[in-house]
């Protein structure tokens, strides 16, 4: 069925009383144009023959597109997809937004190359709306996989876009700098709809942090290069694990993600083998692909972009007795000078945050974030507050949800780890696996591990077990013990000095009633940091 939809129209950026973007005509200034509507997509179509025959994937993708997104989409960046497919798409869509779309630049029927790069990425346009520069599109390979590109310029309007549809086959944080140098087209804005194959966060989270500590591919695009991730900002989607971005400096007015995405192995299994008309009816009539897509309607770069997320704060985790949360506070500068702003927030009781104040300086061309981090008592009743954060010039009320039901807490902290070794390989009861303090960049020593005995235990005793790999880096020598029954306040216990060497060890001391054990490393093997293959209380 086809339908027509209305764009939204957004309020302009205004610069020395004229809107950005816009022309004069006739002594006053001409209306600016709209904000580009771009679809970014892994549509994991192309590498199986019988998948990529099997067409009821894509039909599927266009209807979640016409239920999902706000307006007639102006470009699709896809990955994972055939010149059949991309032909398919275009005229599905032509269709169903009553539009004309048109492939751009598109594979050929095969994904692999002679010379063993794979090619499977993809434009499609809207030609009433993006007009594709004469010369300016194709491919360019990145880490053995071949990158589509293309620059346009919008209708009725000198404004141009440089799309780029991206796909890694290696390092993701070596292909940011180059997906960056190929977004980059004089005066056009870097639009990059790309598959990075890893989720923002380090580690792996169901719900993950706002402030987690970012993959570098994340770092360099958000914050050396001062684009937005259209989905972190806008979509809610902070925690929703996906591997799909839209990254551009240009202003992003709303973004989504499709978190209703239907997939599970035996959608993917029957796709993959081209049986959609066999597997069961859920996946026959919504199944698209494993990885959600991604939309975002970009307009022309603000000088300065402040942003506060998320737009709403659960304090539904818990860390030793704490209700905690965090504003990730964000300013992008696309000046020629260095911007500082101050960044101060305010919260009543019962609700906290930490700093209340701070100055958050980004350097010309850059961005840079800050956190802070808000807590409540884990007792606090179910309920709604707020947090009030003022970024320079703007200030941005977040409201603080105090969920109903238990507050998460984890078995055990540590105080840094390097990815790869967190802390619950010291709890796991196997010796291979081992925690291990951040070593790159340096954390120095002290560095601890914190047991949660989930509630008050009385305690005596705690064994440390070093790695047991043939390596004693990280095998700590000097040792406080510490105790707490709130997780707040820590008493001393005992301390002392262990052999280096990879023996089990023990320390004791008076019985106490204990929710939470600190095993604190002063010295250690190898170095200023810590590890542990095990540590158990007793």
């Amino acid at each position: 069925m086809s339908r027509k939809i209305v764009a939204v129209l957004v309020a302009p950026v205004l610069v020395a009383g004229v809107a950005l973007g816009a022309s004069l005509v006739g002594g006053e200034p001409a209306a600016p144009p709209r904000d580009v509507l771009v679809v970014q997509a892994n549509l994991q179509d192309a590498i199986r023959p019988a998948d990529a025959r099997d067409t009821r994937d894509l039909d599927n993708f266009v209807d979640r597109l016409a239920e999902r997104v706000p307006a007639a989409p102006d470009a699709l960046l896809l990955a994972e997809v055939l010149d059949r497919g991309a032909h398919r798409l275009a005229h599905r869509l032509s269709a169903e937004f009553d539009q004309r779309y048109r492939v751009v630049v598109a594979p050929g029927r095969d994904a692999f190359s002679a010379d063993g790069s794979v090619r499977e990425t993809a434009i499609v346009v809207n030609t009433g709306t993006l007009n594709v520069e004469r010369g300016a599109s194709g491919f360019e390979r990145i880490q053995s996989e071949d990158q589509a590109y293309a620059t346009v310029r919008q209708a009725g309007s000198d404004r141009r876009l440089r799309l780029v549809a991206g796909h890694v086959g290696g390092d993701p944080a070596v292909a940011a700098e180059e997906f960056h140098r190929l977004g980059t087209d004089g005066d056009a804005i870097p639009v990059l709809g790309v598959d990075l194959r890893l989720s923002r966060c380090v580690l792996a989270y169901d719900e993950a942090p706002v402030d987690c500590d970012p993959q570098a591919f994340w770092t360099a695009m958000t914050d050396t290069h001062a684009y937005s991730d259209a989905a972190y900002e806008l979509a809610l989607a902070q925690g929703l694990r996906h591997s799909g971005y839209v990254f551009t400096p240009g202003a992003v007015a709303a973004a989504g993600v499709d978190d209703g995405l239907v997939a599970g192995e035996e959608c993917k299994d029957a796709y993959d083998a081209g049986r959609s008309r066999t597997t069961r009816g859920e996946c026959r009539a919504d199944y698209y692909a494993d990885s959600p897509f991604t939309w975002a309607r970009v307009g022309a770069p603000e000088p300065v972009r402040r942003v506060v997320l998320p737009r709403e704060v659960s304090l539904g985790h818990c860390e030793f007795g704490t209700r905690v949360g965090a504003v990730v506070v964000r300013v992008a500068n696309r000046t020629d000078s260095a911007v500082t702003d101050q960044v101060t927030a305010t919260a009543a009781a019962p609700i906290a945050v930490d700093p209340a104040e701070a100055a958050l300086t980004a350097p010309p061309g850059e961005a840079r974030r800050a956190v802070v981090r808000v807590t409540a008592p884990q007792e606090t009743p179910p309920g709604r507050h707020q947090v009030t954060v003022r970024v320079g010039p703007t200030s941005t009320v977040v409201p603080v949800v105090i969920p109903d039901g238990p507050c998460v807490e984890p078995a055990v902290y540590a105080s840094s780890f390097n990815p790869g070794r967190p802390p619950e390989d010291a709890i796991d009861g196997d010796i291979n696996t081992f925690w291990h303090s951040e070593w790159s960049p340096p954390h120095p020593l002290p560095q601890s591990i914190t047991l949660n005995l989930g509630s008050p235990t009385t305690v005596s005793e705690l064994r440390y077990q070093p790695r047991f790999d043939g390596n004693l880096n990280g095998t700590i020598r000097e040792y406080v013990i510490y105790v707490s029954v709130d997780g707040r306040s820590f008493t001393e216990v005992t301390s002392g000095t262990w052999p280096v060497d990879a023996r089990e060890k023990t320390a004791t001391w008076t019985a106490t009633d204990a929710r939470y054990v600190r095993l604190e490393a002063h010295s250690a093997s190898g170095g200023s940091y810590a590890s542990a293959a095990e540590v158990t209380v007793s």
